[in-house]
Order: structure tokens, then C-alpha cells, then sequence
């Protein structure tokens, strides 16, 4: 599909990854909501344990994106015959990446947590969570796959049904699993991680029959051929190594932010759950969006149009802050049900609204910075993209150290860090993208 940059495109790009965004909130949502009514330990704990199994899925996303724009490249210079490529290499590199992660998180983080979490029982209840959840890990990466090989060839309309399975068969998973329901016995946290781990796997299951069933594996010639030359694992991992360091970075740093958090207590690490819980939901259209603006951004330079990606940036960026303003204004319209569909206790909601508000300031913020810096990405300049997290990220970790340990304040000057991050994201993104040396790279 060759991109125009119209309004129209943008949408009909955006949507199913939004809701594929969507699948992954409602995912992390429906795992708080019934962790939730277990106890204020299992509610710090899957924070703890579900920002650090999004770190390891953040960085299969960073190698996805990396062949979402190579694919997205060829499909707009009409080299269709060469996308089967970039898939077989991305596969074995996600499978690969996946299995190992799956073993450590089993063998070495529970030790590690030992190490960096001040509270022996939130520590094992994390560990539960996660060697629970790693069983839905290469599932998961699958998933990031397909997802960018059809957004990268723009055809997004699997995304919707594979979240739907998704989402559906994780809320009724959770129900079973950590109350006990069905025969089965109660499982409490580790029943979060082990619903959600089926969940995945049964969704890429889908993801593959249907690509398979559709006739689109047929098309691009995917199972044709598992060979894979060692130019294109350097191209990419070139092209993606940035990526994933800047991913790793920017979760990392996502989760010292809640380790750092724990120091406070754990009632402010419940809280901040609860928080991060609704912020997902806010950041859900912007995910879709930003994934879409890569894709969108390559595929018109791999069409020869380079002087219309400004143009394109400006519209996104605009159609990402409205898409911002409408859910926010929603979220707060509802803030109390929101928040207590997190939890039934009400002094942690309670608790929760003041850095819920700092969230939703920072969202919009997030909006535009996100767009702008996946444009950076979809240019082919992942090590710029790179230089640009790698600062923000200082900023926003001087930020916390000192008003965690230095100064310890309260958990909505904490969260004043996200406001601090994305503004630095998105001018050093913007200025870049203005200075126009992304012209010279070529893919």
C-alpha cells in the first residue's frame, strides 16, 4: 500500500494498532483489577512484575519496529519480493530473544529482586508473577511480529481481531485462575500471570492461522523459504540496535522509577499501580499512532517524497494531542470509577488522584513528543533517536534520585518526572527532525 499522508491514511493506519495498544492496556488493566482485590502487597507487586516484563517486550517491539520500517521501506518502493526476508530474520531473532528471556526470568530475577526490592514478601510475590507470565513471553513477541509486518505493509485489520481474542479470553482466564472458578483452584498472583501468558499464546496462534488462512503468508512468499543471509542480521540488527538499547533504556528507567518508589513504602508503590494502570489507558491511541508514524514516514521517503514527511509529522502530531484531549477529558469525567475498578481500596484511590491528574498533564505532553520521535525512527535514524532518549533519560533519573532519596516527597511530585521526560523528548525530537540530516540516511 503506498501511503498518501491524508488525514484518512493516518486513521485508517492508526485505529486497529490503537486497539492492539488497547488489547495490551486492557491486558495490564484486567491483571491489576483482580490482583487488586487479593491484597495491597499483590497490587505493589504485579506493578513491580509487570513493568519488568514489558522492559523485556518493549525491546522484541524495538527489533520489530526496526523491521516494520525495513518492510514498510520496500512496500513503498513496490519490493514486495523482498519483505518474506525481513520477516524470516525478525522471526528467528524474536524466538531466539524470547526463550532466553523466558529461562532467566525463571532462574535469575527472583534472586535479583531479592537484591533491589526492600520487601521480602513483595519480592516473592513479583517472582511468582513473573514465572507465571513467562510462559506467554515468545507468544508475546510473535504477536509484535505480526503486528508490525502488517503495519508495515498497512494492513492493520488483524490487529483488531487478535486483540479481541486477546482481551476476551484474559478477562475470563483471570477470573478462573486467581479466584478459582471451573474446577480449577484459587492461583491469586501467579493466576494473573499465568491468564495472561494464555491469552497471548492463544492469540498468536490466531495471528498465524489467519495469515496463513487469508492467503497473505502465500502473497509475500513468507514460509516459501527459511534461509537468511547474514547481510540482512546486520542490516537490521544496524538498523535496530539503537532501538532496543533506547527501549531498554526507557523501561529500565520506567522501572528504577518504581524500585525507587518502593523505597517510599509500599502503600506508594500500590498507589503508583494504580496510576500506572490508568496512565496505559491514556497513553493507548498515542502508542498506535506513534507505531503508525514510523511506518507511514518510511514508506513516503521509500516513494521518493521526502520533502512531504514534515508536512505528514505536523498532521500526526496534531491528530495525536486531539486524540490525547479526548481520552483525558473522558478519563476525568470518570476518575473515581476508573480508579476503583483498580482496586476496592478506597484510601488508595483516595491516594491515587492527585498523580492521577499529574498524568494526565503528562499525557499530553506524550503526545506529540512520541509522534515526533518515532518520525525520527522512521526516517532510518535510529542512532539519533537514541542520542535523544539517552538525554532525556538523564534528566528524568536526576529528577527522581532526588525526590525519592535525596529529598523523599510525595508520589505526585514523583510522577512529575513523566511531564519533565516527554518535554525534553519531544523539543530535542522536533528540533532534529527540523535540522533535516535525516535526509542522508538511506536503508
Amino acid at each position: 500500500m503506498r501511503i498518501t499522508g491524508s488525514y484518512r491514511d493516518i486513521w485508517n493506519l492508526a485505529w486497529p494498532i490503537m486497539l492492539g495498544s488497547l488489547g495490551n492496556t486492557v491486558i495490564n488493566f484486567t491483571d491489576v483489577a483482580f490482583v487488586g482485590r487479593l491484597g495491597e502487597p499483590e497490587l505493589a507487586a504485579s506493578a513491580l512484575g509487570g513493568v519488568f516484563y514489558m522492559l523485556l517486550v518493549m525491546i522484541g517491539v524495538a527489533l520489530g519496529t526496526g523491521s516494520q520500517i525495513m518492510i514498510a521501506r520496500r512496500e513503498g518502493e513496490g519490493a514486495t519480493d523482498r519483505v518474506a526476508e525481513v520477516v524470516v530474520v525478525s522471526f528467528k531473532l524474536l524466538v531466539a530473544f524470547g526463550i532466553a528471556m523466558s529461562a532467566t526470568l525463571v532462574t535469575v530475577v527472583p534472586q535479583f529482586l531479592d537484591l533491589i526490592v526492600n520487601d521480602s514478601h513483595i519480592s516473592q510475590l513479583t517472582a511468582t508473577y513473573l514465572k507465571a507470565r513467562s510462559w506467554g513471553l515468545v507468544p508475546m513477541l510473535i504477536m509484535v511480529l505480526v503486528r508490525c509486518f502488517y503495519t508495515g505493509i498497512a494492513d492493520t485489520r488483524i490487529i483488531t481481531y487478535t486483540t479481541l481474542v486477546m482481551v476476551v479470553l484474559n478477562v475470563i482466564l483471570n477470573y478462573v485462575f486467581v479466584f478459582g472458578a471451573m474446577g480449577v483452584e484459587p492461583m491469586g498472583i501467579a493466576g494473573s500471570g499465568f491468564a495472561s501468558a494464555c491469552s497471548e499464546t492463544i492469540a498468536a496462534i490466531f495471528a498465524i492461522a489467519y495469515t496463513i488462512a487469508k492467503g497473505t503468508s502465500a502473497r509475500y512468499g513468507i514460509f516459501n523459504s527459511w534461509h537468511s543471509s547474514v547481510r540482512l542480521y546486520r542490516q537490521l540488527m544496524t538498523l535496530s540496535a539503537p532501538m532496543i538499547l533506547q527501549h531498554f533504556l526507557s523501561m529500565g528507567a520506567w522501572f528504577l522509577f518504581f524500585i525507587l518508589i518502593e523505597k517510599l513504602g509500599s502503600r506508594e508503590l500500590a498507589v503508583s499501580n494504580v496510576v500506572r494502570s490508568v496512565y496505559m489507558v491514556l497513553m493507548t491511541p498515542v502508542w498506535g499512532i506513534a507505531q503508525a508514524t514510523s511506518s507511514m514516514v518510511s514508506n513516503v521517503i521509500g516513494q521518493g517524497r521526502s520533502d512531504e514527511v514534515m508536512r505528514l509529522i505536523t498532521r500526526i502530531s496534531k491528530f495525536s494531542f486531539a486524540s490525547c484531549l479526548l481520552v483525558i477529558s473522558l478519563c476525568l469525567l470518570f476518575m473515581n470509577p476508573l480508579l476503583g475498578l483498580c482496586t476496592s481500596d478506597a484510601d488508595i484511590v483516595s491516594a491515587s488522584q492527585n498523580p492521577f491528574l499529574i498524568v494526565c498533564l503528562a499525557t499530553l505532553f506524550f503526545g506529540p513528543a512520541m509522534v515526533f520521535m518515532m518520525a525520527v525512527s522512521g526516517t532510518g535514524m535510529t542512532i539519533a533517536s537514541m542520542r535523544i532518549e539517552i538525554i532525556s533519560l538523564l534528566v528524568y533519573i536526576v529528577y527522581l534520585v532526588a525526590v525519592t532519596l535525596v529529598f523523599p516527597s510525595a508520589v505526585a511530585v514523583v510522577w512529575v518526572s513523566e511531564i519533565l521526560y516527554w518535554c525534553f523528548m519531544g523539543t530535542l525530537s522536533l528540533l532534529y527532525l527540523r535540522s533535516g540530516k535525516w535526509k542522508l540516511k538511506v536503508l
